[in-house]
């Protein structure tokens, strides 16, 4: 059922950067449910016992061929400062970087568009989401529940690997974040609010929601530094470790 709900003047932002290996909508059989496992976003972020490894890879070993291109989808919040910093982090090593993001949409319009189609035909390595601001009040999340499956599965139908961000909120959601969580499998999670601890309102737009230079320029660099960190390049150019196995 699609719910369309108020869009963000800017589109919605990447909750950057906890990642986890989201809800397949499932549980396995002798798992506890996800709900009573998960207590809070900080327990996302998904760095222990990964530094060491991240922190080993050599700049050869980061380096990635150019037909391992990337993808990154999503509103408004991908374009505050967030693909801007990315862009040449990605270039630094040797991927090509793509970006489709449209103001002030939501899960529901990417999971029925053509373009998300097409883009995903060309089969790119890695795709990055960044949706769910322009959710963040909606009364019944759950609802969308579905598009976010649908997404998650679209690309894994492609072969790629896949992070969803979060976008770093201005305000207290009504569980869409918890509802990507629990549902974007096999895409990994990132938590950009348990990350980052939050953006101050130093780094945020004049609308007090967007990033702006310098809050979009901390999320992206936060952001590398956990997707350079989950690499592991023995299993493929962009394959990433999850750090939440369920």
């Amino acid at each position: 059922m699609r719910h369309l709900v108020r869009g963000i003047g800017g589109g919605p932002l990447l909750w950057a950067l906890a990642a986890s290996a989201c809800r397949s909508g499932v549980d396995r059989p002798g798992e506890a449910s996800t709900a009573a496992r998960v207590l809070s976003a900080s327990e996302w972020s998904g760095d222990e016992g990964l530094a060491a490894a991240g922190d080993s890879l050599d700049a050869a070993t980061l380096l990635v061929p150019k037909e391992a291109w990337v993808l990154h989808i999503g509103d408004s919040f991908v374009d505050a400062s967030f693909k801007q910093n990315l862009a040449p982090r990605f270039r630094g090593v040797g991927a090509r970087y793509v970006v489709r993001s449209t103001t002030a949409t939501y899960t529901t319009t990417w999971a029925y568009s053509p373009e998300l189609d097409a883009m995903l035909a060309r089969r790119p390595a890695l795709v990055v989401v960044t949706l769910g601001a322009n959710e963040f009040d909606i009364t019944s999340p759950e609802q969308h529940a579905r598009p976010i499956e649908i997404i998650a599965r679209k690309i894994a139908r492609a072969g790629a690997s896949c992070v969803w961000t979060s976008p770093p909120m201005w305000t207290a959601d009504t569980g869409i974040v918890q509802v990507i969580h629990d549902h974007c499998a096999p895409c990994l999670f990132f938590d950009s609010d348990a990350v980052l601890g939050g953006l101050s309102s130093n780094e945020r737009g004049g609308d007090r929601i967007h990033p702006n230079k310098q809050g979009g320029g901390r999320w992206a660099a936060a952001f590398w530094d956990w997707l350079t960190r989950h690499r592991d390049p023995a299993q493929g150019p962009w394959a990433l470790t999850p750090f939440e196995r369920r």
